[in-house]
């Protein structure tokens, strides 16, 4: 399941945890709720800590990693399995482009920012890297 910030699963949490369903839920915290930042959007320390305060077992990850967001969800996926249990995973990312069709992010936020976050640490950017430096590419 994919819900946005704006969007908090919590009713569905409940059920799941008191089931012990086991079941992944995954928060891509991009920075932003369409045009609010997080830091106007709640109070706190992102999401994950929501998920603990329910008593669920919860983690944050550099969602612009992709070798740390595949080993987070494979070690949640068995703790899931094995304890029967739901997973939170809170990514931490950026979403380089508009919300949608109808959005211009630069009413928000600075061209600057956004070519920080494509140019210096995209996702697609430092997979390559490691790929280059660990000589796969």
């Amino acid at each position: 399941m994919h819900f946005p910030v704006h969007y908090p699963p919590y009713s569905a949490l409940i059920p799941l945890l008191l089931l012990k369903c086991p079941t992944l839920f995954i928060c891509r915290n991009n920075g932003y709720a369409i045009s609010t930042s997080t830091e106007d959007q709640y109070a706190g320390d992102g999401i994950c800590v929501r998920g603990i305060g329910y008593g669920m077992r919860s983690l944050r990850v550099d969602g612009n990693d992709l070798l740390a967001v595949y080993k987070a969800v494979s070690d949640a996926r068995k703790v899931a399995i094995e304890h029967s249990c739901p997973v939170l995973i809170e990514l931490m990312t950026y979403r380089v482009g508009h919300h949608s069709t109808s959005d211009d992010s630069t009413a928000y936020r600075s061209i600057d920012e956004v070519n920080y976050w494509d140019k210096e640490d995209s996702p697609v950017g430092r997979l390559g890297l490691y790929l280059v430096k660990n000589k796969l590419w």
